[in-house]
């Protein structure tokens, strides 16, 4: 498993420019505590970022947070699909498979042609935002899936992360450019991977008023990047989200990772 990226975007510099990252460098198992989500959720959130192949069962509980009285303790980790043996590991420690992870990417070649209009979401539209996010409910994310999190819990944490994004998390947020208020839009964000700076998606959302929007928004996006001179775009869904994967197919989008997460509360 030494060749295996755990990194989500780890795979991105083999399209742009044909080379392979050095070997990620990691102690026995990378973990770390969440301190947003942790104040956020009111429980101790954690991630491991990594974990090692051929790692005894017994050497791995010794890695896992202790749990304080009185309050939840939560961890998970984005495994990467080659990671089979962690697989293993985990489910036989208790770890659930909460969510299937697909990041796809876009080299901004050959984009088709935008016909219809957007706009950069202003402040006068946030309240329209959050009813999006929190009623145009993913039931393969994460957050809908781990029963960890309770409906109000994920409906609160997605219009949190919208209003974020509108102000300053992502660097624009698209809503379609209509009479009526919107009920759709696309965050776009920077991300920067081994020093190269390239754009991301970090969260659309749909109602029914706004069918088809979504594919009009990532398209959007897209064209805004490559008049930024961005060398490629990624966007990440599930593999249960067939409407998304059939747009971003439709886009012109390529497969570039597969990552699976797994969860258990202490």
């Amino acid at each position: 498993m030494n060749n295996i990226s755990w990194n989500p975007l780890g795979f991105i510099h083999r399209f742009l420019d044909g080379s392979v990252p050095d070997n990620e460098s990691h102690p026995a198992i990378s973990s770390r505590r969440l301190d947003w989500d942790s104040a956020y959720f009111n429980a101790d959130i954690h991630r491991l970022d990594y974990i090692p192949d051929g790692i005894s069962p017994e050497n791995f509980l010794t890695f896992l947070p202790a749990k304080k009285p009185g309050r939840k303790t939560y961890v998970f980790s984005e495994v990467p699909t080659e990671a089979v043996s962690v697989f293993r590991l985990l489910a036989s420690k208790g770890f659930t498979l909460v969510e299937t992870r697909l990041t796809y990417f876009h080299l901004l070649d050959n984009l088709p042609q935008m016909n219809r209009h957007s706009r950069p979401a202003e402040q006068q539209d946030l309240p329209f935002l959050k009813k999006t996010a929190s009623e145009a409910v993913n039931q393969f994310d994460r957050y809908h899936s781990d029963p960890f999190f309770s409906e109000k819990q994920a409906a609160e944490y997605l219009e949190t992360y919208i209003e974020n994004c509108l102000n300053g998390f992502a660097e624009l947020v698209f809503v379609p450019e209509l009479e009526t208020s919107p009920a759709s839009f696309a965050a776009l964000s920077r991300v920067s991977i081994a020093g190269t700076s390239i754009y991301r998606i970090p969260l659309t959302a749909a109602l029914p008023e706004n069918r088809g929007w979504h594919y009009h928004l990532c398209l959007a996006a897209l064209h805004y990047a490559k008049s930024k001179n961005a060398p490629a775009l990624v966007m990440t869904t599930q593999s249960g989200n067939k409407a998304v994967i059939h747009n971003c197919e439709k886009l012109g989008f390529k497969l570039g990772s597969i990552f699976h997460i797994f969860s258990k509360e202490l």
